[in-house]
């Protein structure tokens, strides 16, 4: 009898109003339903369990007809990232999704709970890493959700401590000089030099050529950018982002020295082969500096010169002013040293 089952229960009699009551538990929530005979809120409430059991057996079907995350996951990387992002973004996204690809690989996406990705990206060990396997998980979930084929997305519910990026020091003017000095006796001199004179990133400036470089006007002409994946030279059009298209003043003489290195390729080197020199000269020396620390160091050089932060953010070619002032400027002690006196006339009271 419909009383007998769990979670329904119908009274006897009737209410002051004259009519009967009963409930049924859905999903966790209690149900009421009336009617003017014991017969009609029975009636009621069995079309309701049938309904409810009608639409979680069409869940359920829906949940089997599901892709796996590897089929969904690979989909979306070819049709909503391939056509908009270079080759090195495409690789850094699928390197970070390798985690979640062991653990969820063939599991239908629809299965996968907020907890098991917690506990997936608890397992990183890399902060950076963790953070940009959440970030691209996010943005699976929600297209997936978008598409009605998840009923909420996952990630919503994570809860991972934001990863803060170490602040990079600049090389102060005298560790500076004692870099140059170190890199005159190899052959990445040039490629130094042109680094800290200009703070191009190390891919743009592996891209130069003769014809990017206006003796005349004294300029750079910043426009393309080189990636390396899977130890292969791949050359872009187009900088890290638009903003990277750009000119950039150098001195008369290095200009000079970069037209007349009569190269197709003024700097030939890979990323490891430079990034493995300037470790070689950081053991020597026992500076702190990396190709990165370069370009903070040109940064640095352009504040301690007083150059208006949007020339700053346009020679950097940084797409926000927010970048340009809060990652990539320092402002070093043994400037404001060299400054004191004048800071402290500045506040000093005056003689009548």
């Amino acid at each position: 009898m419909l009383i007998q089952l769990k979670g329904v229960s119908v009274n006897s009699t009737p209410r002051s109003d004259g009519r009967y009551q009963g409930y049924a538990i859905l999903n966790g929530e209690k149900r009421y339903f009336y009617g003017r005979t014991k017969k009609e809120v029975e009636d009621k409430i069995i079309f309701c369990l049938k309904e409810d059991e009608r639409q979680k057996k069409k869940v359920n079907k829906k949940e089997k007809c599901s892709p796996s995350f590897r089929e969904y996951e690979e989909n979306w990387i070819k049709l909503y990232k391939e056509p908009n992002l270079k080759p090195t973004s495409l690789n850094t996204m699928r390197i970070t999704l390798e985690p979640a690809m062991k653990t969820f690989g063939d599991r239908r996406i629809s299965s996968i709970t907020s907890d098991e990705l917690q506990i997936l990206l608890l397992e990183i060990g890399a902060p950076r890493m963790r953070e940009l396997c959440m970030g691209t998980l996010r943005q699976i979930f929600k297209k997936a959700m978008m598409q009605q084929i998840i009923k909420q997305n996952p990630c919503d519910l994570i809860e991972i401590k934001k990863h803060k990026t170490a602040k990079r020091k600049a090389l102060t003017a005298e560790e500076e000089q004692q870099f140059l000095e170190e890199g005159r006796k190899t052959e990445y001199d040039l490629l130094y030099r042109t680094m800290l004179a200009t703070g191009m990133r190390i891919g743009e400036a592996l891209a130069l050529a003769p014809t990017d470089v206006d003796t005349k006007e004294n300029m750079i002409h910043v426009t393309k950018n080189v990636v390396f994946i899977d130890g292969k030279r791949i050359e872009q059009d187009t900088p890290k982002s638009e903003a990277g298209n750009r000119d950039l003043p150098i001195p008369h003489a290095l200009a000079m020295e970069l037209k007349e290195s009569g190269k197709e390729t003024i700097f030939p080197f890979s990323y490891n082969s430079v990034s493995l020199a300037i470790r070689r000269i950081a053991h020597r020396t026992g500076i702190k500096v990396s190709s990165h620390i370069l370009r903070h160091t040109f940064a640095t050089r352009l504040e301690e010169a007083g150059i208006p932060p949007k020339i700053k953010q346009y020679l950097l070619g940084h797409s926000t002013l927010e970048m340009t002032e809060n990652v990539y400027t320092d402002v070093q002690q043994s400037y404001v040293k060299r400054l004191s006196d004048a800071i402290r006339e500045i506040f000093s009271p005056k003689t009548p």
